[in-house]
């Protein structure tokens, strides 16, 4: 996959992510200028595999390692994920 082929962002101002063992609350990615390209890779995981795990983390950062600055905040979220071990669960906020 490339970064040619992320959906659509069009209708997403927000993404709020969950998780942890009570899937509580971690935080949330609002595009704005600068980070459309990790709110699209985040939404693309949410989309193929339901939940961002390790193995959707590491695909994430794949398509980030070229997006540069832009894709810092996507970045960050999806190395904790590999960090912790953990999944998130992502709410598109519309």
């Amino acid at each position: 996959m490339s970064t040619s082929t992320l959906p659509n962002i069009d209708h997403v101002r927000k993404l709020l992510l969950y998780g942890g063992p009570l899937a509580q609350f971690q935080g949330e990615l609002v595009k704005q200028p600068g980070q459309e390209i990790s709110v699209a890779v985040l939404y693309q995981l949410a989309l193929r595999y339901g939940v961002i795990s390790p193995t959707a983390a590491r695909e994430g950062l794949a398509l980030l390692a070229t997006a540069g600055t832009a894709g810092d905040a996507g970045r960050a979220i999806l190395e904790r994920v590999l960090t912790e071990g953990d999944f998130l669960a992502v709410r598109v906020m519309r």
